[in-house]
């Protein structure tokens, strides 16, 4: 199977949400839920994992209602409780009665939501860099500088540029393909006029407190965090290690947001690893 965005893309309506998803590999479901940023989607988060995590798994790259191809519904209520079911939903739609889940940012949020709420569907969790904890440092949960990026001269190259090199720690990952892939999604009128960071602001809020109901999860969990990440310091996965009682935490030195694309040989081995074991 030819392993490009297009090969690999599908739709199946979940609810009354269509979404989009990227699908490769047999064997046991692995979903994987991207982060939210100006034009992000799944494909951008996770399409580099994809060969290797195929090998060992069916692996779903989705993208949330709202991003990419998906449909961009407003939103009414808590945003991540909206994910939440409308992933249910799409494993409903496909018939997968268990999947294990593998979300960045915003996508880790809505996989502990998943585990809170619908737990009968959850083998495993990979967190990675995710709102959910608390923070000995920081007061509360930064907005970050991405939400900005509508704001004053509007959407521009040099801006998307500058999001994206403050997830990575070695700035020369990203490159111009990366800039222009991030930003054309990023300035689609749909996109701009509902999400969270879009110019005219969205319904519902993206962010749940999570964190009062960690000690429920009973999924065994990995958290995995870029120790240089510029929005949520990594005691924000130490927090969440002390209240998930079956999680441990891999931490990476010289890594920021981004760890599937920045660590992506480490971080693949880490979650195939740690996935396969019984």
């Amino acid at each position: 199977m030819t392993m490009t965005r297009e090969a690999t893309g599908r739709f199946v309506q979940a609810g009354n949400v269509r979404i989009h998803y990227h699908e490769a590999g047999e064997g046991p479901v692995l979903l994987c839920i991207h982060g939210g940023a100006p034009g992000a989607f799944g494909w951008g988060n996770f399409g580099r994992n994809l060969p290797a995590l195929s090998q060992h798994f069916r692996t779903l790259i989705v993208d949330l209602p709202g991003y990419g191809l998906s449909d961009k519904p407003q939103i009414e209520g808590p945003r991540t409780s909206f994910y939440a079911r409308s992933f249910r939903d799409m494993l409903d739609a496909l018939n997968i009665r268990h999947a294990h889940l593998l979300g960045m940012a915003t996508g880790g949020s809505v996989a502990l939501k998943m585990a809170l709420d619908y737990p009968e569907h959850v083998g495993k969790l990979v967190v990675v860099n995710s709102p959910g904890g608390l923070s000995l440092f920081q007061v509360g949960t930064p907005r970050p500088a991405s939400h900005n990026y509508y704001s004053g001269e509007g959407p521009s190259m040099e801006r998307i540029r500058a999001n994206l090199e403050r997830t990575v720690y070695d700035k020369s990952l990203i490159t111009d393909d990366i800039v222009r892939e991030r930003y054309e999604a990023s300035i689609d009128p749909a996109f701009m006029a509902q999400a969270p960071e879009g110019k005219g602001g969205a319904s519902g809020n993206t962010i749940e407190p999570l964190w009062q109901d960690l000690h429920h999860i009973q999924a065994d969990t990995l958290v995995i965090w870029g120790r240089d990440n510029q929005t949520l310091n990594y005691d924000h996965a130490l927090f969440m290690l002390s209240r998930i009682p079956n999680s441990r935490v891999h931490i990476h030195g010289k890594c920021g947001l981004w760890v599937p694309f920045e660590k992506a040989d480490e971080f693949n081995r880490n979650v195939v690893s740690f996935l396969s074991v019984q």
